[in-house]
């Protein structure tokens, strides 16, 4: 093996974009008082090249309330030729801008130096790595047996040492073994450098303010910090090279949450920003959501939360004994052309063949009956939707029902009430199709999948009143036949059944980018609108 770190080999590396550390760089010196302290300590855990110390220096040294300062800067990196780059620039830019500044660079690993210095730092600012700790299918075929498992066995102790060293970034079940995400470790590790009244700003996936595994960290992080800027960038921006992923930048002071509002901005794929508004008793509301944060979809929805949150979400209804729903994924399709032939007793179907109310594609292969064992699942009436559907689509959910007799990879999700009530599965199927439905999913999402945790977070009108149900099923009915007139109508009432008004649709609406005015003309003047009673639009 070579000499390079068991870390470094399992992550990868992605710089900062010049945008994302002047936004950074300068939310944080609006939000820390630095001119009143004679020296700053300032600590880049992951310095990378050190780009985001040189450019803080840099918007530092423009302020004159700043030059009077002294600087303890210490840059830290496990790849030994970065910290020598970083280093040398940080170094250059001392001298030009004619800074007191000491440098102290080190070569580690900075996730065993941090609990040692915890506490020490006036100002931390970073770009964690971003991956999940795991072995790399790549630098295992390049290593004899034993050495393979002297790496994998080196990266399990990194693991659980991570685990010990911060508890709240640890994701509530690992695959396999493996799913330490180093980002989120990085983000706990940076907040802990900082001292009372310090002031940290990291850049990170966005999943940090909306998925379920960065659950703990966000809690933490909101209830025991000021946060004082939020911003969101695009992944159609392209701001990572060779990374198609949704970020956010973060500040937040070691001191007590207020009342107060941070500045929220949103940048899109052309790099234009916008400021985002939330009300202060909405973003004090963040809490009730488990601090989910939909910057990349409408911070709208927060206010429009309290419009559902009386409904039970829909993995209430897998509690059920004999009508209770099931949940969950079918046959692995991992290399599952070893498996299909053109006999068997079912048919095999993948996320592509999928569409909203229909299929794209009928399938044509069976699955073989030697091959693995299909789940009772299949015997089952089911909704399925596929697992991939990137963020900037129109519709992100593309669900249908499947017959028994069809069994599906894992590139979809499925559902299905045990007692296989068909007509109230297709009224299930119009609620999960909604607007307001994908609208809450949405919330939940910060990556290229529809995942089943997320969709379970969803709140759902009761399926309990016989009439409602009929009608909802005869309208997917009608959906299913292509008939555009049932899916206006049934958005409509689904949205009615959610206790939303005219105003609330249109308001939902402005978050669907993609939906075209004539559709939106549409939902808006549907005749539904005219039956109730409720015309506070």
């Amino acid at each position: 093996m070579s000499d390079k770190s068991l870390l470094q080999r399992a992550t990868g590396r992605f710089y900062t974009h010049d945008l994302i550390a002047s936004h950074l760089v300068k939310a944080i010196l609006r939000s820390s008082p630095l001119s009143r302290l004679g020296v700053i300590n300032l600590i880049e855990p992951f310095c990378g090249d050190g780009r985001l110390v040189t450019k803080f220096l840099k918007v530092a040294s423009s302020q004159k309330r700043l030059r009077h300062l002294v600087w303890n800067i210490e840059l830290w990196d496990s790849d030994a030729d970065a910290i020598k780059i970083a280093g040398r620039d940080v170094k250059r830019v001392v001298e030009q801008l004619n800074i007191d500044a000491r440098i102290n660079a080190i070569a580690c690993n900075s996730f065993l130096l941090a609990p040692k210095r915890f506490g020490e730092f006036n100002v931390c600012l970073t770009n964690p790595p971003w991956e999940i700790l795991k072995p790399d299918r790549r630098e295992l075929a390049n290593l004899s047996k034993e050495e393979a498992a002297q790496y994998v066995a080196a990266l399990r102790e990194q693991d659980k040492t991570l685990d010990d060293l911060f508890p709240l970034s640890r994701p509530l079940r690992k695959f396999s073994g493996w799913g330490t995400n180093l980002s989120r470790s990085g983000v706990e590790m940076a907040l802990r450098l900082i001292e009372c009244g310090g002031v940290c700003g990291v850049v990170s996936p966005a999943s940090l303010l909306a998925d379920q595994m960065s659950e703990q960290l966000r809690h933490w992080l909101f209830r025991e910090h000021k946060i004082t800027d939020i911003a969101y960038y695009a992944a159609e921006a392209r701001l990572f090279e060779k990374v198609d992923q949704p970020s956010i930048t973060l500040v937040a002071k070691a001191a007590p949450p207020d009342e107060q509002v941070p500045t929220l901005s949103f940048y899109n794929r052309k790099l234009e920003s916008r400021s985002l508004d939330i009300t202060p008793a909405a973003w004090k509301g963040l809490k009730e959501n488990g601090y989910i944060l939909p910057l990349q979809f409408g911070i709208s929805l927060i206010q429009m939360q309290s419009r559902w949150k009386r409904f039970p979400k829909l993995v209430e209804l897998e509690k059920g004994n004999g009508r209770g729903l099931w949940a969950g994924r079918e046959l692995d399709e991992t290399r599952h052309q070893r498996y299909l032939g053109s006999e068997g007793d079912y048919l095999f179907v993948k996320g592509r063949m999928v569409r909203r109310f229909g299929i794209a594609d009928a399938p044509n292969q069976y699955v073989k009956r030697d091959g693995p064992r299909v789940p009772t699942s299949a015997n089952f009436h089911r909704i399925a939707w596929r697992d991939v559907a990137r963020p900037n689509q129109k519709r992100r959910i593309h669900a249908t029902i499947i017959p028994p007799g069809w069994v599906t990879g894992n590139s979809l999700h499925v559902a299905y009430f045990r007692d296989n009530d068909l007509e109230r599965l297709k009224a299930l199927l119009g609620i999960v199709n909604s607007l307001v439905f994908e609208a809450q999913v949405r919330t939940h999402l910060a990556t290229g999948h529809i995942s089943l945790g997320a969709v379970r977070q969803a709140r759902i009108p009761p399926l309990t009143d016989s009439g409602i149900v009929r009608r909802l099923s005869e309208l997917v009915d009608r959906c299913i036949a292509d008939d555009a007139q049932s899916l206006i109508t049934l958005e409509v009432i689904v949205a009615q059944l959610y206790g939303m008004t005219r105003k609330d649709l249109r308001l939902l609406l402005t978050s669907f980018e993609k939906i075209e005015s004539d559709e939106v003309t549409n939902l808006l003047s549907c005749k539904e609108w005219e039956d109730t009673a409720d015309e506070r639009a």
